[in-house]
């Protein structure tokens, strides 16, 4: 069962890499915009301060994984250079 739900998951993680990639390919801004809302959706994921004393929940460390997954994906598939790397 777990082989099949990652399998899955897979399949809807590239989905959607594929078509943020798509979407933005003409346009560098539309893809650093969509690079951007995903950096924000992982830095306001758990309502925590970046500073707080507890460590994150499960749930939200793996939420930031699938976030920075999808995240390089758009990069691999627009051809855009991770941060800090020249371009």
């Amino acid at each position: 069962m777990n082989t099949e739900l990652d399998g899955r998951l897979l399949a809807l993680r590239q989905a959607l890499a594929i078509a943020i990639a798509l979407s933005t390919r003409s346009s560098p801004q539309a893809t650093d915009m969509a690079l951007e809302l995903l950096d924000d959706l992982k830095a306001n994921l758990d309502k925590a301060p970046s500073d707080s004393p507890f460590e994150k929940p499960d749930w939200v460390v793996g939420a930031h994984d699938e976030l920075d997954g999808l995240s390089r994906m758009v990069r691999a598939f627009t051809q855009t250079p991770e941060p800090g790397e020249q371009a």
